[in-house]
């Protein structure tokens, strides 16, 4: 590799860096919405933190297509140290923040069928039989 394309190669793996940086503090924002409750707001940073993801995900593809092992091919070991350390940090946060999430519908969804009755059941269970001479009378 030409230092030309060293310096090139170094250039996007801080570029790259710093995208992922931006992801984990929309992470870290997430994370106290979430302990807030602001569903509005976590409603607004979707799009942004769902766009990070993919411009993350296709400049870590690029730059394994260049160079095969770029961590092995560039002389600044430390950048990609970095990298690694940043995706670490990205991976763990938002999986607590899905954790967080699965367990808040949980909660949610139990509350919702204490409150609601299940009106149909299973398409598996047969109709309770009919009793003669009950029925069903309503009030205006």
């Amino acid at each position: 590799m030409t230092h030309e394309q060293q310096c090139l190669m170094d250039h996007e793996v801080e570029a790259v860096r710093i995208t992922a940086e931006h992801l984990l503090e929309l992470l870290r924002q997430e994370t106290r919405l979430l302990a807030e409750g602001d569903h509005a707001a976590l409603l607004e940073i979707l799009p942004e933190k769902e766009a990070l993801a993919r411009r993350l995900s296709e400049s870590l593809r690029c730059l394994r297509r260049t160079e095969g092992r770029p961590e092995a091919a560039t002389g600044k070991r430390s950048a990609w140290v970095d990298l690694k350390e940043t995706l670490r940090r990205i991976e763990a946060l938002n999986d607590a923040n899905g954790r967080y999430i699965a367990d808040l519908l949980l909660v949610h969804r139990e509350l919702l069928s204490m409150m609601v009755p299940q009106t149909y059941g299973h398409a598996a269970q047969k109709a309770l039989p009919a009793l003669k001479g009950c029925g069903l009378s309503t009030e205006a």
